[in-house]
């Protein structure tokens, strides 16, 4: 790997903001960035050809969740639409509009709060696909050894450089919606998982309420260029449960069931 982290700041603004943020940290805050933010920097370091764009930028928090949240707010960012106990997304506008979709002039931290946690026990256990499985502590974001600081899941750096997916078996079923994430990183190149963890992943689709299911479908298609590339790609990797409709899935998994 080389020796600087290609983290996506979007502009000289973001990477500025950035720079306050940890310039300051408190002592006793602890802050990892993770999923997107660090899988799409280290796959830029297998991948140079790749540019994968930066929406926002993943985070959980250790130690220190309110004193983290307080101290974002007095270098002014602002609340973005998710607010909730364990999960706040925080906004720093670069122009004043505070417009919460606009990401090129925004930068956007989803802020999940873990206080008494690790790290890796977080990765163990809320990572559904193995090349999710990476922490950087922000502290580090800028050091030149930022490859030997990363806690990772086992093969979670195999999975990205070979560019094959694998399956989380301790943590896959946190999130019911695993298999979407599946389809966009095989539109991105990636090998499927193997056909059981396919099966697995299908059984955990209708766990997932009706408004974000639908939600899910959207983003898919938008990804990966429209619906038609989106069924392709699932008859490419064997799926053969339309899982763009959560009640087809029901039904075939209880006929599979019967």
């Amino acid at each position: 790997m080389n020796n600087t982290l290609p983290i996506d700041f979007k502009d000289e603004r973001g990477l500025e903001v950035f720079k306050d943020v940890i310039k300051n940290l408190p002592k006793d805050v602890e802050v990892y960035l993770i999923a997107g933010t660090i899988r799409n920097a280290i796959d830029k370091y297998f991948h140079s050809d790749r540019n994968l764009f930066q929406r926002d930028y993943d985070q959980i928090v250790t130690k220190g969740c309110d004193k983290y949240i307080a101290y974002l707010k007095d270098l002014g960012f602002y609340n973005g639409r998710i607010q909730r106990p364990t999960q706040k997304v925080l906004i720093k506008s670069f122009v004043g509009n505070e417009d919460i979709s606009d990401f090129a002039n925004n930068l956007v931290f989803d802020i999940h709060l873990m206080d008494g946690t690790d790290a890796i026990d977080n990765l163990k256990k809320h990572v559904g696909l193995i090349l999710n499985g990476n922490a950087l502590s922000i502290r580090d974001v800028f050091s030149s050894d930022w490859q030997d600081r990363l806690v990772s899941l086992p093969g979670a750096l195999d999975s990205i450089e070979n560019k094959q997916l694998k399956l989380n078996h301790e943590g896959y079923k946190y999130q019911a919606a695993n298999l979407f994430s599946v389809i966009r990183f095989v539109h991105n190149g990636y090998a499927p998982p193997t056909e059981d963890e396919l099966t697995l992943l299908i059984r955990e689709l209708p766990r997932i309420e009706d408004e974000r299911y639908l939600k899910n479908v959207q983003k898919v298609f938008k990804y990966v260029g429209g619906e038609d590339n989106a069924r392709n790609i699932c008859r490419e990797i064997g799926l053969n449960v339309d899982i763009f409709d959560k009640k087809a899935v029901i039904n075939s998994l209880n006929q599979d069931t019967n």
